[in-house]
């Protein structure tokens, strides 16, 4: 396994300090803002890696952006630019799989204290100016949080949003956890075939055909480039009942602008009954194991998982 690279702070805090002191109206120097940005983003890395999630300290930090010295500068949007694109870590990692939720987390903590500094200007010189300057932040913020938790091509859930109400459903002691992994039979053959463009089209047909096929509740999550992943608040046999759906729902071709494509899909399904401990990791390892031996028996078909060693109920279908 290849070594995390080395997250290059001091180049960016140089780069984004001298394009922060570019801008028209800036009253400091680089020399003045290097260095807190280089303590503000290493903290920040260091936050990626603890678990759970500090958010609180991640708004903290955020919140500095707005004191001196920046409170004279405006860097909204390249905050959002540098600390979003930032290669915290080797793709895949832990870090680099959690730094855009940090990130987002500093990012809307700095909007809201822009937006809190714009509403007490707006106490004292009511103006038209500064309403739709807030307005600005509050539809920003909106937008960052949004996405920082969900799939740019499809606008599904994202793996951060997934895990965060995995947790939120297995803190409950009276809820089931149910997930469901979706592999679709044979993708590589239409990106080879139709292209990536088509491609696209099919995952952004099956995400619609998913919203409309699941429970209002349901999380619904790509995963990976042709893997979604879901989970719901149901039973065990109501988990069965979602899969069976979901098969049928994602057989019918995709009319793309090349033509109909043909698609069906595989589903690996796992449950945890209230009350026991659920391990989202483990959880999702027995979705797949399920959704491999469903693929192994010809695909287009479900089968359930529901313990370390399961016995696999296929179903075509």
């Amino acid at each position: 396994m290849p070594a995390d690279i080395e997250p290059p702070v001091g180049a960016m805090a140089r780069a984004w300090a001298r394009a922060v002191c570019a801008e028209p109206g800036s009253h400091t120097s680089p020399q003045h803002l290097e260095p807190v940005l280089i303590q503000i983003v290493g903290r920040l890395l260091e936050l990626a890696k603890s678990e759970p999630f500090p958010v609180p300290e991640a708004r903290q930090l955020g919140a500095l952006l707005a004191e001196p010295p920046f409170e004279r500068t405006r860097m909204l949007a390249q905050a959002s630019r540098w600390l979003l694109g930032f290669p915290s870590g080797r793709p895949g990692s832990l870090v680099a799989t959690r730094w855009p939720f940090i990130a987002s987390q500093a990012i809307d903590s700095y909007a809201q204290a822009l937006q809190e500094r714009a509403l007490d200007q707006q106490k004292h010189q009511i103006s038209a100016q500064v309403s739709q300057r807030v307005q600005e932040i509050a539809a920003l913020q909106h937008r960052l949080r949004h996405e920082a938790t969900h799939d740019a091509l499809t606008d599904l859930a994202n793996r951060t949003l997934l895990q965060d109400k995995v947790a939120r459903m297995a803190a409950d002691p009276n809820s089931d956890v149910g997930l469901l992994l979706i592999d679709l039979d044979r993708f590589k053959q239409i990106n080879d075939g139709y292209g990536h463009a088509v491609g696209d089209e099919v995952l952004v047909e099956l995400a619609n055909r998913l919203r409309e096929t699941c429970p209002p509740d349901t999380v619904i999550c790509r995963y990976g480039g042709d893997e979604f992943v879901l989970a719901v608040n149901r039973d065990y046999h109501t988990v069965a009942e979602i899969a069976h759906r979901i098969v049928l729902a994602l057989r019918d071709p995709v009319w793309s602008t090349a033509g109909p494509v043909p698609v069906s899909a595989s589903v690996g399904t796992a449950h945890n009954p209230p009350g026991t401990r659920c391990d989202f990791t483990d959880l999702l390892r027995r979705a797949d194991r399920a959704m491999y031996s469903a693929k192994t028996a010809g695909g287009r078909r479900f089968a359930f998982s529901d313990s370390d060693d399961p016995e696999i109920d296929a179903v075509a279908g």
